[in-house]
This record gives structure tokens, sequence and C-alpha cells, in this order.
């Protein structure tokens, strides 16, 4: 998932979402339970959402309710703008950040990640009325961590550039999707950045750009909307590389105790099908990861 400015409820203006509670069969429940603040931006359906009473729902706490109890964490889920969420990471104004943060080789410079809680793709999306409507190679899964590179991948990527040649991609700002335009795209597309989706979404709409890249997570939904019935998902998915290995969270890199915890509660949801049941629930797709011993390691992918 790109993670970037979205119109979002400011830290601290949603009620806090408390997830406090003890699971007596933890590996950490001999421990001293710790308190955390988790930020989130309660502003990205269907991973988090803020109800009109400022209460938080959605994917992430759904699965962070099961996951404080089982590493034994008294947890805070408070709203946040992504504009300011590592800096309040990093001022310990919040412990850890959850909001579809895909684990990137560029965001592992600055912060520590989690094991990943979920693995997703990026899609297009254009009108079903634009020329790109064709375009070849609709839900090949591209994987850009393939080594070495499948001939078909080679071929649809070629074929990618050719289609888009000319064309105004519409993508958030600071976009998870920028490391990838511009190594596969660049010279070829006019990129359009936008602050929040809900201005690109009305310009895809309006059709004042040809299309957009975006997670499917919050592509599939919009086009089940009623006043998205003129949009249509085309070309290959996107995976791996540039667009991270997963959604994982977000922490400062020297709490590697709390990492620990986290990772230890998700492995269990993952193996137990917790994962599984709640992003089919919230997602409509299974995007459990496949994990091994390594933080930030998936080998898995969605599943219809």
């Amino acid at each position: 998932m790109s993670r970037l400015p979205r119109a979002g409820v400011g830290f601290g203006l949603a009620a806090a979402l408390s997830l406090a509670a003890t699971w007596a069969g933890a590996a950490w429940a001999g421990e001293p339970q710790r308190a955390i603040v988790i930020g989130t931006e309660g502003a990205f359906p269907p991973w988090n959402i803020t109800r009109p009473d400022g209460t938080l729902i959605g994917f992430e706490p759904d699965l962070l309710q099961i996951l404080c109890q089982r590493a034994n964490l008294r947890c805070q889920l408070v709203a946040q703008d992504w504009d300011g969420m590592i800096g309040a990471l990093q001022a310990h104004k919040i412990d850890v950040i959850a909001d579809a943060l895909q684990i990137t080789p560029a965001r592992k410079a600055v912060l520590a990640f989690s094991l990943p809680y979920a693995i997703t793709t990026g899609v297009f999306v254009t009108q079903k009325d634009s020329p790109l409507a064709r375009m070849a190679n609709r839900g090949l899964v591209l994987d850009l961590d393939a080594s070495p590179t499948p001939e078909r991948q080679t071929e649809a990527l070629s074929a990618l550039r050719e289609e888009l040649r000319g064309k105004t991609l519409g993508v958030a700002i600071s976009s998870t999707y920028d490391g990838f335009l511009d190594k596969y795209l660049a010279g070829v597309i006019t990129i359009k950045s936008y602050r929040t989706m809900g201005e690109r979404d009305l310009d895809l709409l309006s059709g004042r750009i040809d299309l957009t890249l975006d997670d499917t997570t919050y592509l599939r939904p919009l086009l089940a909307a009623p006043d998205a019935r003129d949009l249509v998902l085309v070309g290959p998915e996107l995976i791996g590389g540039e667009l991270g290995a997963g959604e994982g969270f977000g922490l400062r890199k020297d709490d590697t105790a709390l990492a620990e915890r986290l990772n230890a509660a998700i492995r269990s949801a993952v193996e137990d099908g917790t994962v599984r049941r709640l992003s089919l629930k919230w997602f409509k797709a299974d995007a459990t990861p496949a994990l091994d011993a390594r933080p930030g390691a998936t080998g898995g992918g969605p599943q219809p």
C-alpha cells in the first residue's frame, strides 16, 4: 500500500480505541504488560476507518486487538495524519505506525519493521471508454523481485511502457509507487501527484487523468461503488521490488523488544488463520503473507 498524505483526522482528535487485554496462552504472559500508542490514519478503508463517533474500525484495528492481547500489550490506537507520523514515532509520541505501511528498502533505512501482516498488489484503473481499457496482461502478477526476470515479465513491462506512453497517471504524493514509476516509466508518462485519494479519484472519474496506480485493497472497493461504474481494472498487477515486501508495522530501530513481541503475535495470527479470516472479511481476498525467519520477509501473495 502506498503510504502518503490522505484526508484524515488529526492526532488525538479521534477517540482512542482501547485494545487492552491479557491473553493467557501468550508467549509474553509472564512479562510485565507494556503500554504503547499506535498511530494510524483512520482514513484509508478498508485498512482503517474513522466512524462518525470517532471510533476506529477496519482490518488493522481488528487485527491489532488480537495482536495486542497475544503480545501482552496495553495498546491505545489513535488517528494521526501521515505527514507527521514518522516524526511522531521518532519523538516518542507514538510507538508503532499501523497504516498499511509497505516494507520497502527506502523505508527500512529510516524505520524498523515487524514481520509483514499482509501482502497485497498494486493495480491500474482507468475509464471503461478509454483506449487503456484494452491494456494487455490484465490479471498477470508481475513479481519485481523475480531474478532472473522471466521472459513473460520482461515482455509485459515492455508492453506496459508502450501502452502508457504519453498518458497522465495520477498517484498520491510520496507514494510507494514512486520508485516503480521512476525505474520503469520515467520519460514515458506524465505523473500528477495528489495530497488525498479523494482528489485523485475525482480527477480519474472526470477524465482529467488517464489512469491511476494504487493498492488493490483500495481500488477494488472503489470500483464497486455506484459512482465508479465507469471505471475498470486494467493491465498487470505489481508486487515486490520498489513496491515492498508486504505491509508491516513501523517501529523505532532501537525498540527491538517491542518488535519481538509483535513478531511472535503476527506469526501466531498467520499460522492459526486469523489474518486470513480478517483479510477475507475486510478485503474479500486472502492477504496472508508467507513468513520466514527474517523480519520483513515474505514469500507469499494475495489469493483470490
